[in-house]
């Protein structure tokens, strides 16, 4: 078992310096940066996702770091706004002592950094971004997470196999939202079933769902898919309890979040996802990294630390197996095969795409556990 002092703090800011697509760190310090929300409407994702990174950096620098070599993080916050995201993908990607980044969180913004990364030839790894428009992004981006394509058709296979015929949707208006709302639709209607609703509302400003959820009860659905975070399915769900809209509710690993349950409390009770991450897993890397994150952060890991800690870690393992450099960090991903993170087992496709297989989770008795039927 892994033990864990306190995590020591990031830093904020980044050397300026002329792109160089090889990259690499003088000294005796190799730099990774990281480029996530730490404020604005997904601060709280992003604050995890820095938590994540952060802990494995200390796991690794504990361990004796790369070759005698200690790792600096390098953290930069895109605001969830694609301009901010475009300014600190190219504050991070032309300081040549960046050997890679972790980032971004949102859809949007990795689309927005991805070209600055590609051009510049350092790897982007994003412990978020699900959009499906990110597969095509470029040869340096990558992610540790699943496609909303896949999630998509996965929760609505599953939908159909629980005998849900009528389902209403719900879906956050940006790109990761729209993208999943739309494979979702198509692929519970390739499985027989209908979308008789398809409702959006907006990141961080929509508080009040009554208008949305008046009119999905007058087409009497039989399931409601939640197409976006933790905060805004929680009130979803409460709202919904209060007009008397009494069905099951499924989501996206996106969810798999404590908050969802403190939020949310009894009206989350039975909320469906797949999880890639479950911190109840009696798997031994799980079980090590939960604890040392707890002991870190007095607080458990979201879904999004988990991602984040896989992230680095395996930027980590690329710099010790292959060489700090940029190219070397690249050549090593597009090998990648087989990896075992706390997010399940990671195998890079052509795209830079991740392939794995999720678990079927439930809230029951105010925690999420392994779904049986």
């Amino acid at each position: 078992m892994m033990t864990l002092l306190a995590a020591f703090s990031l830093i904020a800011g980044v050397l300026t310096g002329c792109g160089n697509s090889s990259g690499g760190s003088g000294g005796d310090t190799l730099k990774i940066g990281l480029a996530a929300p730490l404020s604005g409407a997904s601060a709280q994702d992003g604050q995890a996702i820095k938590k994540g990174a952060e802990l494995a950096v200390k796991l690794a620098n504990d361990a004796g770091g790369v070759n005698g070599k200690k790792i600096e993080l390098v953290a930069e916050d895109d605001k969830t706004d694609p301009k901010e995201a475009a300014i600190v993908a190219n504050k991070l990607a032309t300081d040549s002592s960046i050997l890679a980044v972790v980032g971004h969180f949102n859809s949007s913004a990795t689309l927005a950094g991805a070209p600055i990364y590609n051009k510049n030839k350092v790897v982007e790894i994003s412990p978020g971004s699900s959009s499906p428009a990110v597969t095509d992004a470029g040869p340096y981006t990558f992610r540790v997470i699943t496609t909303d394509a896949y999630q998509g058709e996965y929760v609505a296979k599953w939908t159909a196999e629980e005998g849900f015929k009528k389902v209403a949707v719900i879906y956050e208006n940006t790109d990761y939202g729209l993208g999943l709302a739309d494979v979702y639709k198509k692929a519970v209607e390739a499985n027989g079933g209908q979308v008789v609703a398809m409702e959006s509302y907006i990141l961080g400003q929509t508080k009040d769902f009554s208008p949305i959820l008046t009119k999905i009860k007058q087409q009497n659905p039989d399931l409601l898919f939640v197409g976006g975070l933790y905060n805004e399915a929680a009130l979803i769900a409460k709202q919904s309890k209060t007009l008397g809209l009494n069905v099951p509710f499924m989501g996206v690993d996106a969810l798999y979040s404590n908050a969802l349950i403190d939020l949310g409390g009894d009206a989350v009770e039975g909320f469906m996802l797949p999880g890639f991450f479950n911190s109840s897993s009696e798997k031994e890397n799980v079980k090590a990294f939960v604890k040392s994150y707890e002991e870190a952060y007095k607080e458990s890991p979201s879904t999004y630390a988990a991602y984040a800690f896989d992230a680095t870690q395996i930027l980590i393992k690329a710099m010790k197996e292959k060489g700090a450099d940029r190219q070397s960090i690249a050549d090593y991903l597009t090998t990648l095969k087989g990896y075992e993170g706390v997010t399940g087992v990671h195998d890079f496709d052509e795209n830079g795409d991740v392939m794995k297989e999720p678990e079927k989770l439930i809230v029951k008795d105010g925690k999420f556990q392994s779904y049986t039927k």
